[in-house]
């Protein structure tokens, strides 16, 4: 899982600097996952539809959301439960993280797009795998 995490760095160095996942970076890791984990567990069908739905509903990007996916479809199926822990404690960590800043610069709560969100989820992961 090395290679997992050099790519997962990669990735978000880039996104760090650019704001953007670029699908060419994401769907291929989807694609390869699900070949050899199809057809998964209901935990990791389960965290692809709430990262859906935080995608639809704004709360991240759909790169952000690729990305996660992406990585839980790569890992094996023994890491996924705590991997979902990991991304959703991340997720309340860098949220309050955010609400804090916001409030210390006397910034709007909501309405604001933030742009570090997702390099410090996709971080996160990194010292856990």
């Amino acid at each position: 899982m090395t290679w997992l995490l050099f790519y997962l760095l990669a990735v978000s160095l880039y996104d760090l600097r650019t704001r953007r996942i670029p699908n060419w970076s994401t769907y291929p890791l989807i694609l390869a996952g699900m070949i050899a984990h199809f057809p998964g567990n209901m935990d990791l069908w389960l965290a692809c539809f709430l990262l859906l739905s935080a995608w639809a509903s704004g709360w991240m990007g759909a790169g952000d959301a690729k990305l996660w996916m992406a990585v839980l479809w790569a890992l094996p199926d023994v890491n996924i439960p705590s991997l979902i822990l990991l991304v959703f404690l991340s997720f309340l960590v860098t949220g309050v993280m955010q609400f804090t800043w916001r409030l210390i610069r006397k910034q709007s709560l909501s309405g604001m797009k933030s742009p570090c969100a997702g390099y410090l989820t996709h971080l996160s992961v990194l010292f856990e795998i």
